[in-house]
């Protein structure tokens, strides 16, 4: 038997009235729930003066475990678990960020002529590499704010070689003066900034980049006495 003609284009209005609606609950269902973004804005307070170097650094971008190379923001409750905020995350993965803090660092030292991140793929005499082993939030007590934990492995590769110079292992702990997430997210701003200023300090103060430049300054010296002697 075929159905009634006035039946069926009366479901299939119905199901053309509905098809909107639904669609538009689909789409409010469907929607990931919005988090807050939130940047990081260390600062740098070097506490004593920083030689000045000829060499020029590339920052690589540093490489961190799965969980934590993501744009959310870590926490920890226990020594074996990791979870996040739930309303909350960084503005770029936390690679991105440490690597600009690192070329910021860098920058503001005003101690070394040419510093940026490797992906620029100008020519420059060693990189930099970095290692993150620790960016989260810690919770000692169920209650209590969150000491934030930064932690780098940082290398000083030569160039063109790609010859480990130099090593060095970064720890910084800050405590979160509340547990509000803009309290939370100051204290990464003082761990971050505390780490990266060890390493800028480590780096600079590194022979290896003062051995660079009197090996060229020597090399100078010695085609100049070359040329003076043939003339």
């Amino acid at each position: 038997m075929t159905p009634h003609p006035q039946r069926f284009q009366s479901g299939l209005t119905l199901i053309l009235l509905l098809v909107p609606l639904l669609a538009g609950c689909g789409g409010l269902l469907s929607d990931a729930p919005k988090r807050q973004l939130y940047r990081t804005n260390p600062n740098f307070t070097f506490a004593t003066p920083l030689p000045h170097v000829a060499a020029e650094l590339l920052v690589g971008m540093p490489t961190a475990p799965a969980g934590l190379d993501t744009e959310r923001i870590a926490l920890s409750r226990a020594p074996v678990s990791l979870d996040y905020f739930a309303d909350a995350q960084w503005a770029d993965r936390v690679p991105f960020l440490v690597q600009t803090a690192l070329v910021d660092g860098f920058e503001k030292s005003a101690a070394i002529p040419a510093v940026g991140p490797e992906s620029l793929g100008v020519r420059a005499d060693f990189v930099l590499d970095i290692a993150i082993g620790d960016f989260q939030a810690v919770y000692d007590s169920p209650d209590g704010p969150p000491r934030i934990v930064v932690r780098f492995n940082a290398k000083l590769v030569r160039i063109p070689e790609r010859r480990i110079a130099a090593q060095v292992s970064v720890s910084r702990e800050a405590k979160a003066a509340g547990n509000t997430l803009p309290e939370i997210v100051r204290a990464f701003d003082g761990a971050l900034g505390g780490a990266v200023e060890e390493v800028v300090t480590w780096t600079l103060n590194n022979r290896v980049l003062s051995e660079r430049r009197g090996s060229v300054i020597s090399r100078t010296r010695f085609v100049h006495a070359i040329g003076g002697g043939g003339s």
